[in-house]
């Protein structure tokens, strides 16, 4: 459930970006989205595909980075880490890795 509300987020966003752009018909969108945004690629792939009427879609993965707000150590936690990987303070900050960003459409 959680990847075809994505899905519907996607094209919505997409869908704003070509009306801003004044362009009637869409083939294709290319997308920037954070790793923590998705659990399945294949499915949110697939769902996209059945709620846009087949617009071709390429997803360019925004890697997570964390950031601890003690030492301002920054890292790309493996899995979702709740403290820092120097100091082991738990005020930890995501940096990126939640964006969701239509770059292309076509």
């Amino acid at each position: 459930m959680h990847e075809l509300h994505l899905a519907e987020d996607i094209l919505r966003k997409i869908m704003e970006k070509a009306e801003e752009l004044d362009q009637k018909e869409i083939t294709s969108a290319k997308i920037g989205l954070g790793a923590s945004r998705f659990t399945h690629m294949e499915e949110l792939l697939e769902l996209f595909n059945d709620i846009s009427g087949g617009i071709k879609l390429e997803i360019d993965v925004i890697p997570v980075k964390t950031a601890c707000a003690k030492c301002q150590t920054e890292f790309n936690p493996k899995t979702m880490r709740l403290d820092c990987e120097k100091c082991g303070s738990t005020d930890i900050q995501m940096v990126s890795g939640n964006e969701l960003i239509v770059k292309e459409v076509c």
